[in-house]
């Protein structure tokens, strides 16, 4: 993973999880999980968290739900990508090329959670409800269809009825 922190005045700090010095303060290590939490943002900085799952010998006796030994998470360490000072000059934080924090009117915002939220408006909703009506549509008449057939929990997709009854599927204004 490639962390990127942009700054006002043209300052760039790249952070590269992938290439690794040294693999000693983790041994065992067969898998590495990091932590990248933006609630951060209004406290101290922002703090990237790696964490690994430890394969030993020892755990072999011990099988998960699939009857494979399991690899233990273990706490690795924490690194500070930006501090108070910088939060204030950061304009934009990437991950591997996409933007997940972005300074915009003077506040920082959460672009990963504003993606997600318009990819649930204008693709998820609408897709899976035109799915819906497509497969009514063909169906002989037989059994209902049902909406876990196309992936959505029955009680998600009557809230996704009742918004686009309610009229909230509307153009933007601006």
């Amino acid at each position: 993973m490639i962390l990127k922190a942009y700054y006002s005045g043209g300052r760039i700090d790249v952070f590269d999880t992938d290439h690794h010095v040294d693999a000693v303060p983790q041994r065992g290590n067969l898998l590495a999980n990091y932590t990248l939490d933006l609630s951060d943002v209004a406290g101290d900085g922002i703090w990237l968290r790696s964490y690994y799952h430890e394969a030993a010998e020892a755990y072999r006796e011990e099988p998960g739900p699939t009857g494979l030994p399991v690899a233990r998470r273990r706490d690795g360490w924490s690194f500070l990508v930006a501090d108070a000072d910088d939060l204030e000059r950061i304009n934009r934080l990437t991950v591997d090329g996409e933007t997940v924090l972005i300074r915009v009117a003077g506040d920082l915002v959460d672009a990963s959670a504003l993606s997600w939220a318009r990819e649930c408006a204008e693709e998820v909703a609408p897709g899976a409800l035109s799915a819906y009506a497509f497969l009514v549509g063909i169906s002989d008449g037989g059994e209902p269809i049902a909406p876990e057939s196309i992936g959505v929990p029955a009680s998600c997709f009557s809230a996704l009825l009742a918004n686009e009854r309610q009229g909230f599927t509307e153009e933007p204004r601006f």
